[in-house]
């Protein structure tokens, strides 16, 4: 029997299996408009915009750097320094910059050359030797030349200055949480 397209009801079957999918698809979508609602914060909210809530809740003083520099020590933070001083720490912290990075460098390289050489088929404890005493010796002098720039630093700044420095670092200390002893 052959069927023909134009049989009694196959187009008003369509249109009600279309009617039905539609009012489907417009059901689901009101359904979920209030899911939608509370997954958005409130207009008044602090941190409305998408930015992180925690972004406004740090305690201490605000993170963005005071001059220049990107590498500025952690200790300044909250510290109001002069112009005459900004110029003269950032002479110190760019002077230094180019014996910190090579150190840095030489610290990632010898890492690099350990986790390699632990992850490949055949260990060579002559090779483990020489990158672990590279590695040392580069985060000996990266060390060294941190100490030196806050020592300079520090011969830059005033008395209150540095009284600042004690009391916002004291401030830092009582928000972190108390480090658990390790057991032994």
């Amino acid at each position: 029997m052959i069927r023909s397209s134009n049989f009694y009801g196959e187009n008003q079957m369509n249109t009600v299996l279309n009617v039905t999918r539609n009012s489907f698809v417009v059901g689901c979508l009101v359904a979920a408009c209030p899911l939608f609602a509370i997954a958005s914060p409130p207009e008044d909210a602090p941190f409305a915009g998408g930015a992180c809530a925690m972004e406004f809740h740090r305690p201490g003083p605000p993170m963005e750097p005071q001059f220049g520099t990107q590498h500025q020590p952690p200790y300044l933070m909250g510290v109001t320094l002069t112009e005459d001083q900004q110029d003269k720490l950032f002479a110190i912290l760019h002077s230094a910059e180019p014996a910190l990075r090579e150190q840095e460098k030489a610290v990632r390289k010898a890492r690099d050359g350990l986790r390699d050489l632990g992850r490949s088929d055949r260990f060579d404890a002559g090779s483990a030797a020489t990158l672990a005493q590279a590695l040392g010796k580069a985060e000996s002098q990266l060390t060294l030349l941190r100490v030196r720039s806050d020592h300079e630093v520090f011969a830059v700044l005033t008395a209150e200055q540095k009284a600042e420095i004690s009391h916002l670092e004291s401030e830092r200390e009582s928000h972190r949480p108390a480090e658990h002893p390790t057991p032994r």
